[in-house]
């Protein structure tokens, strides 16, 4: 896959990420979660998109147990952060 197919495949996926977290603010899930049923995209193009998104500071990366969860940061999470 070329260089720019797969920049605006990460992009239409972080798109949908923003969306969706706008619209289910209180959702949370892995990164395969995340692309087989919250955006219906595969993770290899979901995944540099949560990465990117946390590294913005738009999304959470947490770690439960075993497991990697994702989730949206809004305007309250924010306001508790140091």
């Amino acid at each position: 896959m070329g260089m720019k197919k797969t920049t605006a495949i990460k992009s239409l996926a972080a798109n949908k990420l923003i969306s969706y977290g706008n619209e289910n603010p209180m959702a949370s899930d892995t990164a395969e979660g995340i692309a087989k049923w919250w955006i219906r995209m595969p993770l290899e193009a979901v995944l540099p998109a949560l990465e990117s998104l946390v590294e913005l500071g738009i999304w959470d990366k947490i770690r439960r147990d075993d497991r990697v969860l994702y989730r949206p940061i809004h305007n309250s999470d924010l306001d508790k952060k140091p």
